[in-house]
This record gives C-alpha cells, structure tokens and sequence, in this order.
C-alpha cells in the first residue's frame, strides 16, 4: 500500500500518493511526566497524556515525484493533512520542522536530458493525532 497525502483537511481537495516510506519511519508520543517534590519531601507525579504523536517519514523519490511533493508542501504547509500510511491507519496531520531534509543518493546521467532519473531520500516531520 502506498501513502496519501490529503489537504487540507477535513474537506480533502487535493490528494498526493508517495511510495511507502522507508522501514524505520519514527513514531514519539507527545505525552510528558512532570515530577515534583513536597517541602517534606514526599513525590508527587504529574503525567500529562496527548493523543498526539510526532511521526518522521522518510521517503525514497525521483525528483519529478519531489517536485510534485515541494509543489504540495507550499500549497498547503500551513492548514492539516490526512495522512493514510502503509499499515492503513489514518492521520490528522500538521507539518512541522522548517527545512524539510532532502538528501541526493542516486546518479545523473548527464548525457540524457530528463532530470527525472536522479534519486531523493526526503525526510518530513509531523504533529500528528490518529484518527482511526
């Protein structure tokens, strides 16, 4: 299964499909523990709890195909996504982490004139609370 990408959401006008990203994509919880200390020295522990989720993906793309993704980040970096993974559960997403990591790991061939041959390994960051 692949990845979608669906802006803004909840009224989906735009959807980009990307390959599955790669094994190793990051899930943290967003929930935190506080501890504290009494004047007499007892412990007290505060958890705060979060749906929310911070998601790092990294995907394996052609340049045409981050071409197309740069194009859709700047059309909608500043309202929520739906995000669909490989494993099927879906996403409400916010994009976060300014710049976006683009790193060159495949070959040109200079002597033809496509620029779509060379290959991207392109890491995006989300705030991300699951919907289902």
């Amino acid at each position: 299964m692949s990845t979608f990408f669906a802006a803004p959401y909840p009224t989906i006008k735009v959807t980009s499909v990307l390959p599955d990203a790669e094994f190793g994509d990051g899930r943290k919880s967003e929930s935190s523990v506080d501890i504290k200390r009494t004047m007499i020295g007892r412990v007290i522990t505060y958890i705060k709890t979060s749906a929310k989720q911070t998601l790092t993906l990294t995907f394996q793309l052609t340049r045409m195909k981050d071409l197309e993704l740069d194009q859709f980040i700047q059309s909608f970096h500043t309202t929520e996504w739906q995000l669909t993974l490989h494993d099927g559960s879906i996403w409400r997403a916010k994009l976060v982490g300014e710049p976006i990591k683009r790193e060159a790991f495949g070959r040109v061939d200079f002597n033809n004139d496509t620029t779509g041959n060379e290959e991207l390994e392109v890491t995006l960051t989300f705030s991300a609370e699951k919907l289902n």
